[in-house]
């Protein structure tokens, strides 16, 4: 009997949310389609399963790498093909900002419009809820722009947006513009402006150390010998 690891439903974007394993069920899922993703266009491979308890399952494979379960709801529809498009509209719109939009490559259910109109779903709402955000701009995203932090409504609601982590890391911190609070999961930071200008201070005076480590050395050595280092002692003093 084809059964369900987890009854839990959603999409896996972290360990906190586990499906199971594929080794020993693999061949129970069955290939849905090819997309292009990432920036460099490359081949992800998706399979469905449909288990006997009333769940379907949406995995991916990469160059043919071990598949995984990337999301499971319960069936909910009166036909295949309505719960595929529902599993795959949660796990495009769950990782888009991250990822960007597919492409279709083939698909041995979905034809090109079914797909596209797949996409345009999901982006629609999100252009009309970026529209309203950036008429609401507020102090902290005045401040984020002017740090150069280039903050970017999500389009999930209208006070949602991200920016570039202060940390320089790639990832983003998460800005909710109804009382200007932000968040970095990653880097377990949060608060408002005050927190914000003091976490760039922080920053900043450790950039600072480093380079005046570095510009120490090259005058040990006679003297300041890259352009860049000139250019910081320059600027900041």
């Amino acid at each position: 009997m084809k059964t369900v690891f987890t009854t839990q439903e959603g999409v896996k974007m972290n360990s906190e949310l586990d499906f199971g394993s594929t080794a020993n069920i693999k061949n129970e899922f069955h290939f849905l389609m090819t997309t292009y993703e990432t920036q460099f266009d490359e081949e992800f491979d998706y399979f469905y399963r449909i288990t006997d308890d009333g769940y379907i399952q949406l995995a991916s494979s990469y160059c043919n790498d071990k598949l995984e379960i990337k999301t499971q709801y319960k069936l909910q529809f009166d036909t295949k093909k309505e719960d595929l498009i529902y599993v795959v509209h949660q796990l495009i719109e769950a990782n888009h900002f991250y990822t960007g939009y597919p492409t279709l490559k083939d698909s041995v259910i979905f034809t090109q419009l079914e797909f596209d109109t797949i996409i345009s779903d999901i982006k629609n709402p999100k252009i009309i809820e970026k529209a309203k955000a950036t008429q609401k701009i507020t102090p902290l995203i005045t401040f984020l722009e002017q740090q150069q932090l280039h903050p970017k409504p999500t389009g999930f609601n209208e006070n949602s947006w991200t920016a570039n982590c202060p940390s320089g890391g790639n990832h983003f911190i998460q800005v909710v513009t109804t009382n200007d609070q932000w968040g970095c999961g990653y880097c377990k930071r949060k608060g408002g402006k005050e927190e914000l200008e003091k976490w760039l201070q922080e920053r900043k005076s450790i950039e600072d150390q480093k380079r005046l480590t570095t510009m120490v050395k090259e005058l040990d050595k006679g003297s300041i010998q890259t352009k860049k280092t000139l250019k910081w002692w320059l600027k900041r003093y």
